[in-house]
Order: structure tokens, then sequence, then C-alpha cells
């Protein structure tokens, strides 16, 4: 199957373009144009199971705002009828979760995924943001961007979160993974509680590939496509993925229990050894956490590293806010 965002940037150039040109011979020189946002194919990832909604060709406009006030109306009108007159084309179905308009500013573009005109300002703007969302409006494709308006806003997002709000999302997300994966993880297997286990096991998995995609620094899509994006990082995941997906293949992995854990009663088989592939899992992260010069600890408990990572945050205000909050 083709790729939407290959169909929609073929499209776009043999007969939005030429079209384009001679509608607006005035103004298509400055017009932005590519597919950027919401769906699997903005990843790369859409395949054939994608083309149910919200999956064809498309893609965006962006005009300066004196533009818009001029022409913005008659190109939303222009576009789709250029849609309209192309019906053997397969153009991407809208759902109720989709997006209802692709001819904007980019300011407007960038308010409506993250709530500002360009790159949040102060460390607070940037925390409000759903980490998500900032993977929206960097992702995709530029196809042409005559006046640069646009890159420039997203290569100001994707220099990153300000230093000392990234280190409290890793501090945050050290204290979960101990949490989760360290601590409550056996002790709920000697309860018993087989549903829980499964729960927990999910939220440190989650919190893992967060962490994964904190240390490269880069930020993490929806949590459909997370596993599937942090396999294209450079740090961490060529080691770690194989391991999630140990914890779930019902292998069983020759070892001891890790030491620290208190052992009351007897432990099934499958949980001594996502045990101990769970210590492996955070002796990797604790590993990159002292290479990146985040922490001195020599433990691959976390919730130590997850304090040396929280002492370097600078900003005070930041610093005393809670950590599970991140």
């Amino acid at each position: 199957m083709s790729k939407a965002l290959d169909m929609s940037e073929e499209f776009f150039w043999r007969v939005a373009m030429p079209s384009l040109k001679e509608s607006f011979p005035n103004h298509w020189d400055r017009i932005g144009a590519g597919l950027v946002g919401n769906g699997s194919e903005c990843l790369g990832f859409d395949d054939d199971l994608s083309s149910d909604h919200d999956w064809g060709i498309e893609f965006f406009m962006w005009l300066t705002q004196e533009d818009f006030s001029e022409i913005g109306e008659q190109v939303i009108e222009w576009k789709r009828a250029l849609f309209a007159a192309h019906p053997e084309e397969p153009f991407r179905v809208i759902s109720d979760y989709g997006v209802r308009s692709t001819v904007m500013t980019p300011q407007n573009f960038f308010i409506s995924l993250i709530g500002s005109p360009g790159a949040p300002e102060k460390i607070l703007d940037w925390r409000r943001v759903p980490e998500a969302n900032f993977v929206m409006v960097t992702n995709g494709r530029i196809f042409t961007d005559p006046i640069g308006e646009f890159t420039a806003i997203r290569e100001e997002i994707l220099k990153y979160y300000p230093r000392d709000l990234w280190l409290k999302k890793v501090a945050a997300r050290c204290l979960a993974v101990a949490q989760t994966g360290q601590y409550n993880y056996l002790r709920t297997a000697q309860r018993g509680d087989r549903v829980t286990c499964e729960v927990i096991l999910a939220k440190f998995v989650e919190d893992v590939i967060s962490m994964v995609f904190l240390l490269n620094k880069r930020f993490m899509p929806y949590y459909k496509w997370a596993l599937r994006a942090m396999r294209d990082l450079p740090l961490l995941s060529a080691q770690i993925a194989p391991k999630l997906e140990k914890l779930y293949s019902g292998e069983m992995v020759e070892g001891e229990i890790p030491a620290g854990n208190v052992i009351v009663h007897e432990i099934e088989p499958i949980d001594v050894s996502r045990a101990i592939i769970i210590e492996e899992i955070c002796a990797l992260i604790a590993d990159e956490l002292r290479r990146q010069g985040l922490s001195d600890s020599s433990s691959t408990f976390l919730v130590q590293h997850g304090e040396e990572v929280q002492s370097r945050i600078e900003d005070a205000r930041l610093a005393s806010l809670p950590t599970q909050y991140e």
C-alpha cells in the first residue's frame, strides 16, 4: 500500500500546484503547504488497516495573515473544488476526530494544537501542552514553505523542552518506573492479583518508553504509536525494545529475583522472569543517566537517580512542584 504522505505530496505537485499558480498568480509563491498533524500517515506508520478513517491524500495550506484576510475564503473554496474535480483520487476520509479546516495562517495552526502561535515562551506554558501535540506540529512533511514562517516555528519547537522542564520530566519517569517495576510489581504478584499485575506492567512499559524519548530529547507520540516510534530512536531503543517484548512473550528468563525485593509468598515463574527483565531495563536506563551526566548514583534503583536528577533543576518553582504530575 502506498503511504498517504507520499501520495499527498505527489498529488500536490502534480495537480494542486499548477492549479494554484493559475488561480492565484499574485499569491501562490507565498503559500506554504504540507501534511502535518494527526493520523498515522503523518508519522509514516500508515498501513492497510489505516484507511478506515482520517486517511488519504490531504495537505494543509498556510497563508500569511495579510494573504489570508485577502484570499483565505477563496483558497478554501479552490481546494474544495480541486478535490471534487478528482473523484478518482483517494482523499482523506474525515471522521469526527479529524481536522475541519486545512487552510489557515501558520499561527492559527499552532494555536489549534498547542495553544500558542509559536513555541511556548515560558516553562509552565511548555508544561501544560500534551506531549503528543508537540508531535503533531512537528511530524509529517512540509512540501513547500517559500516564506519559511511555518518552518521557523517548527524548528524552534524541535529544540525541545527547556532544560529544567526536561530534568523534571526525567526525574518523574525515574520515580514512576521504579514505583511500578522495581517496587509494586512483585508485591502485587505475591498477592495473586493478576489484573493489577498487568495494569502495573502496562504503566511500567509506558513510562519506560517515555523515558527513552526523554533521553533522546524527542517528543513521544500518542500511545498507540509510541513503541513503533521509539524503535527509530538512536539511544537505548535497540536494547530496550526487545526486552519490552519479552515482558509479554511468556518467555522464561533465568536468574534471581532482584535484590531488595520483599518476598513472603511464592511467586509464579512468569513473575520472576518479568522482574529480572524489569531490572535489566532499569540498569540500562541508569547507565544512560550516568552517561549523560544526570546522575552519579551507582545504584540501579531509579528512585535514587530521580532524586539526583531533581537536584539539578535550577528553577525553584518547578523544582518544588510534585513530580507525579509530569
